[in-house]
């Protein structure tokens, strides 16, 4: 686990992304999610300060969410 305030895209280059992912703000937050063929999205990562913003299931990677 890398700590640090630096992108992935900083330390490992953009070439090193896969599938179709993009950063959205979901309920105030902001998350990584890849982009399903059906119009939803699966939470890939949560980026929070807020250590109590981990505990909700809504953020839990995998879960499917309906981004509209």
């Amino acid at each position: 686990m890398l700590y640090t305030p630096l992108g992935y895209d900083d330390i490992y280059g953009a070439d090193q992304w896969l599938g179709d992912y993009e950063f959205i703000r979901f309920q105030g937050k902001q998350c990584c999610v890849q982009k399903l063929s059906n119009g939803e999205v699966r939470m890939i990562q949560l980026l929070s300060t807020n250590p109590n913003d981990y505990l909700l299931d809504t953020f839990t990677p995998g879960n499917i969410i309906n981004n509209q």
